[in-house]
This record gives C-alpha cells, sequence and structure tokens, in this order.
C-alpha cells in the first residue's frame, strides 16, 4: 500500500529527488542508530532505503511522491507511527 504526497515546495520529480537525495544522507540516517542502505536511482526518480527489516521505496512523479513501506513481521505493528514521521519529514521538505 503505497502513500501519495503532494508536492508544496517543490514544482517538479526532479527538484523533489534531488531535495530528497540530498536530505537523505548517511549523517541522517545514523540519528536513527538503524544500518540503512540506500539507492538513488536517477532514472527512474527512486529512492530505495533497505535495513533489516524493512525496505522503504520513493518514487517522484510530476506533482506527487509515492511512498511505500514494507516492514517485516515483527515490525508490522509499528507501521503507522513509523509511515506517519516519514510522512510528516517528507511533506515538511517537499
Amino acid at each position: 500500500m503505497a502513500t501519495k504526497i503532494t508536492y508544496k515546495k517543490t514544482n517538479s520529480s526532479d527538484e523533489a529527488f534531488q531535495k530528497v537525495k540530498a536530505f537523505i544522507t548517511p549523517e541522517y540516517l545514523a540519528k536513527f542508530q538503524v544500518k540503512v542502505e540506500l539507492a538513488f536511482d536517477e532514472v527512474k526518480k527512486q529512492t530505495i532505503a533497505t535495513g533489516q527489516g524493512f525496505t522503504l521505496t520513493m518514487k517522484f512523479f510530476d506533482s506527487y511522491c509515492d511512498i511505500d513501506l514494507e516492514l517485516s513481521l515483527l515490525l508490522r505493528p509499528l507501521k503507522s507511527t513509523i509511515l506517519g514521521k516519514i510522512e510528516h519529514q517528507i511533506e515538511k521538505n517537499l
């Protein structure tokens, strides 16, 4: 189940993708004390973050971003909390 976030501060998928790419850095992720592997696909305008028990995919389109969060069975009860925090950060920046 993907969550759709409409851009408020950016005007295009390119601009939104570059802003997220600049914002999500290894230093930023270190605050959460979770080992995360990041992959940025410039052609597909897609960001994939994977770690132990989760995969977060963000796809950027002309006027919105789709966020999909897949969690392990152990983390699924926390999905709404985790997704809410991610949505808040994305809405604040895009």
